[in-house]
């Protein structure tokens, strides 16, 4: 019989520049005599996730089964421990190629005769702008919980994430020229545990909407289609569309069945995702051939936060409309339309 080739193959096989394991490789780069802090701050790196992945993965340290990013791999590993049984064996199959391309896009990659695993490419620049809507979105939710006068203190940081989010050529200057800086980090700072949340609740969300186009066989296999109850008949007829209905329903309820209480952040993260991808289309109340409105995945999702806990679905809907009008403003009009209302 022959072997099949596991997508992790399958990924390094097919597309160029992508490496296994990215810490490493970066660390690898360069030298203590080329660059002794970014050698240092590498090797760190590599000490802490050793250290965490002998904490949640039975000792086994940095081994990398499901991604050639440490955090990804991280992720997956938690979709599995809260898995049910009848997921397990699929969770197990996924393999996630990250690519250090600044290019927003993640991919559920088509299912070959060669392989039986699912390949999931993803492009570094999601992680990049993650990282900067979820520290935007928990300025304003740590604002609200502090006096009118310290508030006013968080605006510019506000205003400097919406402006890294919109002006990507900006971005990468000063990315380009930025000189790091080895100010400690406050690790119980209640914005950045918020902000932290955010980021690990959307880049799990992302990755579970991949991980639904395979598992509910949207990309090209006959045999696997363990899942439908996710697909919400009563939106549109386009199947397309209705994929992508499926797709964000399957992430939301993968996303909560790791929560052991309800969190509001882990919650709010699928709407802050779709907000985040509204900042990139000027008209997001409008359909395109293969994907439905944004404004419908957003309603969509919401409606899936109100099944789970309608007062703070209220509360959440309230900070997004108050968010989404004031970016709307500061940027004069960047929408033609309010379509998160």
């Amino acid at each position: 019989m022959e072997n099949k080739k596991s997508a992790r193959e399958r990924f390094l096989d097919r597309f160029f520049g992508g490496v296994e394991d990215w810490d490493k490789y970066l660390t690898e780069s360069i030298t203590k005599e080329e660059n002794a802090y970014d050698f240092e701050y590498g090797l760190k790196i590599l000490e802490i996730q050793e250290q965490f992945g002998n904490r949640t993965n039975s000792e086994l340290g940095r081994e990398m089964w499901y991604s050639n990013d440490f955090f990804i791999n991280s992720l997956i590993l938690n979709f599995i421990t809260d898995a049910e049984d009848d997921l397990v064996t699929e969770l197990k199959q996924i393999y996630v190629g990250v690519l250090g391309i600044l290019e927003f896009n993640a991919e559920a990659m088509e299912m070959v005769e060669e392989s039986d695993e699912y390949l999931i490419t993803m492009n570094f620049e999601i992680d990049l702008q993650l990282t900067y809507i979820s520290s935007l979105f928990s300025y304003y939710i740590y604002g609200m919980s502090i006096p009118d006068e310290k508030r006013d203190e968080l605006y510019p940081k506000m205003v400097d994430s919406l402006r890294d989010l919109v002006d990507k050529e900006a971005l990468w200057k000063k990315l380009s020229n930025q000189i790091p800086d080895d100010v400690p980090v406050d690790l119980e700072d209640p914005r950045l545990h918020i902000a932290t949340d955010l980021f690990v609740a959307g880049m799990s969300f992302v990755l579970g909407h991949e991980i639904g186009h395979h598992f509910l066989n949207h990309t090209g296999s006959n045999r696997r289609n363990i899942i439908s109850k996710f697909i919400p008949t009563d939106v549109t007829f386009n199947q397309l569309h209705l994929d992508e209905f499926a797709a964000d329903n399957f992430s939301f309820d993968l996303l909560i069945r790791g929560m052991k209480e309800k969190n509001a952040n882990t919650l709010f993260a699928p709407l802050m995702v779709i907000f985040m991808l509204a900042l990139y289309d000027k008209t997001p109340e409008e359909s395109s051939q293969t994907h439905p409105s944004l404004r419908d995945r957003y309603l969509n999702l919401l409606s899936r936060v109100f099944e789970q806990d309608e007062k703070l679905a209220l509360s959440l809907q309230a900070i997004m409309n108050e968010l989404a009008t004031w970016i709307n403003d500061i940027l004069k009009g960047y929408w033609k339309t309010e379509w998160w209302k």
